[in-house]
């Protein structure tokens, strides 16, 4: 019996193990299989955050982490999984008797920017009836190739949206923007701008902080904004912090500048050849410019000067090397932190930019110890956080600002001078002994600009601006179901120093031909003067530069879908703002907005808003008017009878119409008569009133006449849109026919023409003026996907808006040919070329001229007589011609590809029908300026040409178009290279992400203007003739980590 047992324990023991190891196991299986985690990647291999991972069914969920990673444990039902983030195709797993589960998600173009910011709220991308625009914040950094400046950021990356620029001063980037033109004369036409809900500069931003970009461009958008809306709108959202562990991220980059274009001058020895050519021809209309004829033998020295003393008398200066750097460096760096739970969510930031001078301050050494230089330093700061109170009480505290130290040397006009005034001939900038050149005639207007730039001081300007807000939300689904109330209150603080480092006394050289002299500031002998120390002033606070912003609003939200199928929101909003510059007595606005938007199961739609304004500027009666929109849409591809078109995504069909003011013109209190009083009449005799001869009667006036009826301008906008979306995405586009009818456009007294001389006093101002504007936008996109993950994408916009004034103040009988009625807003005209006189006969036939008759000589341009009255008169027969200073047509193009961490894209950017003055001043003040735009002239020896000789010392009848210039230009905006290290190498690293890139900003220029500036800046003397600071080339590499 026992051997028996023996013999079969070995099969029973196993059996009876194998059933304890497997009973053991079963527990560890079962519990194994009630949880799934794994890994959610975009097809490019990058780690998606923020993923929801559902289990279909149930209310059983996870979100990825930083990394992408998930982990979530089963509930009792099917094992299906679903994944799904905004602007990725849902993907949907079985994940029965599976534990990991990694997905690739796709990008969805119909989806993709599915929540769009809007005024005051937001909306679902499918349910936005309004033209509305939209950009992430990383992808107009991508695009932008190391441009510090946001305004600049803008041009060609949004449809309807127009920025030029004009200076590129740092710290003091001028850029004008427009959204679907212009459609008042008041003003420049500036959009209005929110920075989180509240009216700011967008230019002071660190762009690594902006979430997305929102433009919204037709009534429907704007009229909740009411007076402000009128010209659009642009609302900017920064970042916030999201659910998740402390997210650290530092971004770094560098950015090398070097000059785009400027207009070429002819060296000494050929502008003076040109200039005594000049002279042969004028020399019997104006004999005295003959002291100004420079002999061969003496030209000749400009370019073979016999010794070192020689080539100083008669210098050859390259003011373009003289005066810029080769290249100047640019330096950026943000860091931040992002991350949060369930009671609170953070976001964090620092940033610091220093932006340098292309001009080169420090070239020759002052001897004074400061380098004077146009530079730029700004520190940003930023801290959004969202405090969830309880579960329906949120309180988001927002802190940001920054602060920006800028250093000027002197007048931009000044120092550019010698790139657009100076010629080569006139004088070197430094002496090898220390002394600066100068003319020897006109010192104060060819002032030396090296002179200018680094031995005259220069001015620091501090500039510190503090935001607050603090929102406070609260749900009150336990009044109804979707009921929300929101309250706002912002502060901000900002000011300006300014400490001027003042320097001056130098010692000119200055040569009449051989005869040398100096100019010594106190008339002393160069030897006997002593220049004095520089002197540093104290940092003072400019009293204009103080300002104060207070808003504070109160709003009720209501989101409610009823029937699965009816959605229905609805807003009420009171906001009050008050603002004070200075010592200026404060600006007051109150707004009341309202909002009705209905949806019935995505397919149609409907949006009525309005907003009831009101403004100081106008008196009792016309202080608060209402502004109302009204849009609806029409989601075809989501009805029933479309259900079997599957290449047929998305097609929608959208119209808006609506009313918004503005109150951007005139003065304050220009509705009230104002009065005073001061000085007495004249009595006879001379000796009453104690020998004054005056009344003891003070004279009262009416100093300023009042309108009392001024009111709104008032801007009524169409638009009507279609989109769609082919192919998964393969074709996408949308198609806008926009127009804007303005009325009640504010002209102020001084602009008044239909008022007799002897009204005795300036003329209030009125609503009178009428301008219409038209045009239409195409956006067409494209991305598609091979299975080898390569992704080819590209898209296209094109935008035009024209605008024609219907009304002004034009006097009855000025012919129509001279009034503002008919032609765009600030309509060019000049005379009439008709062709050039190649002959003394072509001049005794020419058309007669009231003034300058006499200079009419062969080589110049006959006019034409307009008003066919026999004598040509500029004051009547002057022609519309060419267009305004903003383009009406532009457009862009991107094209690029993603492959496995890898990222290229070019784009390019283009404008049509723009007109800019560039007056060159070729000859001014009898100098040998000449430039190589100048040498198309006409001659018996080149009959081809089109083109006068620029006149000497003497008026001519050149081409009367002669300075209006082809503002169309193409510019290749950026090319951007970019790649994702991979994680297996950031993990040696001991990082989470790493993005090295590349790119450039504005890298070729196809134009027909002389210099790369989109209009002047200055006015005549500086934006026409001396120039501005010039546009910049940028090449651009940094990275981006991620902790």
């Amino acid at each position: 019996m026992k051997q028996k047992l023996k013999r079969h324990f070995p099969v029973s023991g196993f059996v009876l193990m194998l059933a304890l190891v497997l009973s053991g196991f079963t527990g560890f299986n079962l519990e194994a299989q009630n949880r799934v985690s794994g890994v959610v990647k975009d097809v490019g291999g990058i780690p998606i955050p923020g993923v929801s991972v559902i289990q279909k069914g149930t209310t059983r969920g996870a979100s990825t982490d930083f990394d992408g990673n998930y982990s979530l444990e089963f509930a009792l039902g099917d094992k299906i999984l679903q994944f799904s983030y905004i602007g990725y195709k849902t993907v949907e797993i079985n994940a029965t008797g599976k534990t990991t589960i990694n997905v690739t998600l796709e990008e969805d173009i119909a989806t993709l920017d599915e929540v769009v910011i809007i005024g005051y709220g937001t909306q679902k991308k499918e349910s936005v009836v309004a033209a509305i625009t939209q950009v992430k914040g990383e992808d107009l950094m991508e695009r932008t190739a190391g441009i510090a400046n946001v305004e600049e950021a803008l041009q060609g990356n949004l449809p309807g949206v127009t920025a030029i620029q004009g200076s590129g001063v740092p710290g003091q980037d001028n850029t004008r923007i427009f959204i679907r033109g212009r459609s008042s004369w008041n003003g420049n036409g500036d959009p209005l701008v929110l920075v989180d809900g509240v009216k700011r500069s967008m230019s002071d931003i660190d762009m690594n902080d902006i979430e997305n970009l929102s433009v919204l461009k037709d009534a429907s958008a704007t009229a909740v904004f009411g007076v402000e809306g009128a010209n659009g709108v642009i609302l900017i959202t920064t970042k916030r912090g999201q659910v998740g562990k402390a997210q650290l991220s530092l971004s770094v980059n560098t950015t090398i500048k070097t000059v785009s274009q400027l207009p070429e001058k002819l060296d000494s020895y050929d502008g003076l050849r040109e200039a005594n050519s000049a002279i042969l021809r004028g020399i019997a209309q104006a004999p005295n410019t003959w002291r100004n004829y420079t002999p061969l033998a003496i030209v000749d020295r400009y370019r073979n000067p016999s010794s070192l003393e020689e080539s100083y008398i008669y210098p050859n200066v390259d003011w373009q090397d003289e005066l810029l750097k080769d290249y100047a460096q640019d330096y950026r760096v943000n860091f931040s932190v992002r991350g949060g739970d369930k009671t609170a969510k953070y976001f964090g930031s620092l940033a610091y930019q220093t932006v340098s001078d292309i001009f080169d301050g420090g070239k020759y050494d002052n001897g004074r110890g400061y380098l004077g230089e146009y530079r730029y330093d700004r520190f940003n700061f930023r801290s959004n956080i969202d405090f969830n109170i309880t579960n329906t009480t949120e309180l988001s505290v927002n802190l940001a600002g920054f602060l920006g130290i800028r250093e000027n040397p002197g007048s931009i006009g000044n120092v550019t001078n010698g790139l657009y005034l100076i010629a080569p001939s006139l004088y070197p900038p430094v002496y090898p002994d220390g002394l600066y050149g100068n003319p020897f005639s006109y010192f104060n207007v060819y002032v030396n600009p090296v002179q200018t730039l680094q031995a005259q001081g220069y001015d620091t300007f501090r500039e510190f601006q503090v935001n607050t807000d603090f929102l406070l939300k609260q749900k009150l689904d336990f009044i109804t179901e979707g009921l929300s109330f929101q309250g706002r209150f912002s502060l901000d603080n900002s000011q300006r120093s300014r400490q001027d480092l003042n320097d001056g006394g130098v010692i000119f050289r200055v040569y009449n031909g051989d005869e040398e002299s100096l100019l010594i500031p106190d008339t002393n002998t160069r030897f006997g003067y002593v220049q004095p120390p520089w002197t540093l002033g104290t940092s003072e606070v400019e009293n204009d530069q103080r300002e104060r912003q207070l808003v504070y609003d109160f709003s009720l939200n209501y989101n409610r879908t009823f029937a699965e199928k009816h959605n229905l929101t609805a807003l009420f909003l009171v906001r009050r703002q008050e603002r004070a510059k200075g010592s200026v007595f404060p600006i007051y606005r109150e707004d009341w907005v309202g909002r009705v938007t209905y949806n019935y199961d995505s397919r149609y739609f409907l949006d009525i808003n309005g907003a009831y304004n009101g403004s100081e500027k106008f008196g009792p009666g016309f202080r608060f008017d209402l502004f109302p929109s009204v849009a609806a849409g029409w989601t075809v591809s989501n009805e029933a009878f479309m259900e079997k078109a599957d290449w047929l995504n998305l097609l929608k069909f959208r119209g808006s119409y609506g009313i918004v003011g503005d109150d951007n013109f005139g003065g304050r209190f220009q509705y009230l008569s104002r009065w005073e009083s001061g000085a007495s009449a004249f009595l006879v005799p001379s000796s009453y009133q104690g020998g004054t001869g005056r009344s003891p009667y003070t004279f009262y006036r009416e100093a300023v006449v009042g309108n009392p009826n001024l009111q709104w301008e008032s801007a009524t906008k169409y638009n009507i849109g279609a989109e769609f979306n082919l192919f998964d995405g393969l074709l996408t586009g949308e198609i806008d026919y926009f127009a804007e009818d303005r009325d009640n456009i504010g002209i102020t007294g001084a602009g008044i023409q239909t008022l007799p001389n002897f009204f005795g006093a300036t003329p209030p101002d009125i609503n009178k003026g009428i301008v219409e504007v038209r045009g239409y936008e195409i956006v067409l996109g494209s991305s598609y996907t091979f299975g080898n993950g390569l992704n080819i994408f590209g898209d296209f916009n094109f935008t035009q808006a024209i605008d024609k004034v219907i009304k002004r103040d034009d006097p009855f009988f000025q012919p129509d040919h001279l009034k503002d009625a008919g032609y765009t807003i600030g309509q060019r005209r000049t005379a009439i070329p008709a062709g050039i006189l190649t002959s003394w006969d072509d001049v005794y036939m020419s058309t007669p001229q009231n003034e300058n008759q006499n200079l009419t000589r062969v080589g110049y341009y006959d006019v034409v007589d307009f008003d066919g009255d026999g004598v040509y008169n500029n004051n009547f027969d002057n022609a519309p011609f060419g267009y305004p200073e903003q383009p009406q047509r532009t457009w862009s193009a991107t094209l690029g590809a993603r492959y496995k961490g890898f990222s290229v894209s070019a784009q390019l950017y283009g404008t049509q029908n723009a007109s800019r003055l560039f007056s060159n001043n070729t000859f001014s003040n009898s100098t040998p300026l000449i430039f190589t735009q100048d040498l198309d002239y006409w001659t018996v020896n080149t009959p081809n040409n089109t083109d006068t000789q620029p006149s000497f010392g003497v008026l001519g009848a050149t081409n009367p178009r002669d300075n209006w210039l082809d503002g169309s230009l193409t510019r290749l905006r950026s090319v951007s290279l970019s790649y994702d290290i991979p994680k297996k190498t950031c993990e040696k690293l001991g990082l989470k992400k790493l993005q090295v890139f590349a790119n450039g900003n504005n890298l070729f220029l196809w134009s027909d203007m002389p210099d790369d500036r989109e209009f002047n800046t200055g006015g005549a003397n500086q934006g026409q003739q001396r120039g501005d600071y010039p546009t910049l080339k940028r090449f651009n590499f940094g990275f981006n980590m991620n902790f």
